[in-house]
C-alpha cells in the first residue's frame, strides 16, 4: 500500500487545487465502497466515487490539506490530516480527521473518513 497511498495524496492534493476527482477515479476499483463519517454519505463504484469526490469538494472555497501521519500496512493504511481553507460562504476554517484506505498497489476498495464536524456547524450549508 505505499504507492497506494502516495498515489491518493497527489490524487488529494490535485482534488484540492483543482477541483479535478479524475485522479481519484483512475485510483477506484469498479466495486469501491466510499463512506464519511455519519454513515449516511456512502457510495460505491465509480460513478459513486465522482458523487463522492465531487460533494466532499464543493463544500470548499479555498482547501489545502496536510497530511501529519500515517500507518501503512499490506492492504490498508490510515491517514491523518489537517485541511484548512475557506468554506463556500468564505468563512474560515480548520478541521482535522483521518482517511482509512483499502485495497492494493492498483485499485483503492474502500475509503472511509472520519472528521471533527465542527467546523461544518452553524449554517454553512454543507457537510464534507
Amino acid at each position: 500500500m505505499h504507492s497506494m497511498t502516495e498515489r491518493f495524496t497527489v490524487a488529494l492534493h490535485t482534488l484540492d487545487s483543482d477541483r479535478d476527482a479524475g485522479p481519484m477515479l483512475e485510483l477506484t476499483a469498479d466495486d469501491a465502497r466510499l463512506v464519511k463519517l455519519d454513515e449516511h454519505h456512502e457510495t460505491s463504484g465509480k460513478d459513486g466515487a465522482k458523487v463522492f469526490w465531487e460533494d466532499y469538494r464543493n463544500v470548499f472555497g479555498d482547501l489545502e490539506t496536510t497530511f501529519t501521519h500515517s500507518v501503512v500496512g499490506e492492504s490498508s493504511a490510515a491517514l491523518e490530516w489537517t485541511s484548512t481553507g475557506t468554506l463556500r460562504s468564505g468563512k474560515p476554517f480548520t478541521y482535522r480527521g483521518v482517511t482509512v484506505i483499502e485495497g492494493d498497489e492498483d485499485r483503492l476498495s474502500g475509503v472511509r473518513t472520519y472528521y471533527d464536524s465542527a467546523a461544518f456547524l452553524q449554517g454553512t450549508g454543507g457537510s464534507a
